[in-house]
């Protein structure tokens, strides 16, 4: 049960011909190809093949499912809706979990992924210990709980660290108990943790080190929903964007402000409505049309709204898609160099969280559509190159004009 060699999850996938279903199947073994009994397969996320999901990622029938695979380590998991690709997370004791993504059962063969084994931790200031229950104190089992960062002292002052951090565990899964525990390499003081539980609200919290296992209460949260429309007629087939109106930070000592949550995203249905469930509360969010779906129609304004408290309905009404503005213009090497085939650049609104991103010409030239009133940043992704300084323009009406030149990158 605790070998410490790594582990390799095997997928095959086999269609059923009953029901025009789809029937997983698979195998989870170590890195010498002996079978690992009693791993769990869980599909934990899905999602549709072509469009914008209208269900959550959580949402759909088939999340949830799970096997235990037996002597051979082989599982099977029947009866999944072949219009999905899917998730998958894999647990076993005594290894980090691992999620195998972009499973596609018209595909064949799912990626083998590795399971690396996990050692015991006995300093407890190198590990936050949790347990999450739900709004009725009841443990909550396969929540998975995401790091996105850690506090360490330094010199007497906390100092903290972000993002994928070398020697912090990348993911745990609460156990039956709705007990998880998380590890860095050094001692540290605290964690900010994002806890995502199936059909609740995720919940970003600061969580310290130690030997005390903390709570942590994670709820069904609020529902947004509302309407596209467009010149009177709903537009289905988009897709909608929801981000927080005050982005989370980290001030000096290690202690959160704003709202840590990032971008749900939500398909419209053929009426034009949208129905985003299990919405974090207290919190003030934008509601917008993703630019890159309804560019071609135009843009949305930001709409604002607010989920004040768990079990709330907030219907913002009807989004309307206004006639958008549109920005040329070229890039230029200062080199004079011959720019690789392929190379983007990205238009991004300094307000919410939308972005388009067109493949460069070869000569030089780009093209925006579809774009709404306000402040917008521009960069490149040109290789060998960068840009000097950030490029603001605001937007109130349509450009032709924008040059953008080059700089080569410095050496590393």
């Amino acid at each position: 049960m605790r070998n410490r060699l790594l582990a390799s999850l095997t997928v095959s996938l086999t269609i059923s011909l009953a029901a025009d279903r789809v029937t997983l199947t698979g195998k989870v073994t170590d890195s010498s190809g002996k079978p690992l009994e009693d791993a769990t397969v869980m599909i934990y996320h899905a999602g549709v093949k072509k469009g914008y999901s209208t269900f959550c990622p959580s949402c759909y029938v088939d999340c949830g499912k799970r096997a235990l695979t037996d002597q051979a380590g082989s599982f099977t998991i029947p009866k999944l809706d072949p219009d999905l690709r899917f998730e998958l997370l894999v647990v076993h004791d005594g290894y980090t979990p691992k999620f195998v993504e972009k499973v596609d059962p018209s595909l064949g063969p799912a990626e083998t992924a590795a399971l690396a084994p996990r050692a015991p931790v006995n300093d407890p200031n190198r590990v936050v210990l949790g347990r999450v229950v739900d709004s009725n104190s009841r443990p909550v089992r396969d929540a998975v709980v995401l790091p996105q960062g850690v506090a360490v002292i330094v010199d007497g002052k906390v100092m903290g660290m972000y993002g994928t951090i070398e020697g912090l565990e990348p993911v745990a899964v609460t156990n039956p108990n709705g007990e998880f525990e998380l590890a860095y390499t050094s001692k540290a003081a605290a964690m900010i943790l994002e806890v995502a539980a199936r059909g609740l609200a995720p919940k970003v919290i600061s969580a310290p080190t130690g030997a005390e296992r903390k709570t942590i209460s994670v709820s069904d949260g609020a529902v947004i929903r509302g309407r596209l429309m467009n010149q009177g007629k709903p537009v289905g087939g988009a897709e909608i964007g929801l981000i927080p109106r005050s982005p989370g930070g980290i001030t000096e000592g290690f202690k959160m402000i704003g709202d840590a949550y990032g971008e749900i995203r939500i398909g419209t249905l053929e009426d034009g409505s949208f129905v985003i469930p299990n919405v974090p509360a207290p919190v003030n969010w934008y509601v917008y049309g993703k630019m890159e779906s309804i560019g071609a129609l135009g843009a949305t304004a930001l709409v604002e709204c607010a989920t004040k408290r768990d079990g709330e309905e907030v219907n913002v009404g009807d989004i309307q898609i206004q006639p958008g503005h549109h920005l040329r213009g070229k890039v230029t090497l200062s080199d004079h160099a011959l720019m690789a085939e392929g190379m983007r650049v990205t238009i991004s609104a300094t307000r919410g969280f939308d972005s388009q991103t067109v493949i460069i010409g070869r000569d030089g030239s780009f093209e925006f559509a579809g774009l709404a009133t306000g402040e917008h940043e521009i960069f490149t992704s040109v290789r060998g190159y960068e840009m000097a300084d950030a490029f603001v323009k605001t937007i109130k009406h349509d450009i032709d004009n924008v040059a953008i030149v080059l700089d080569p990158a410095p050496h590393q």
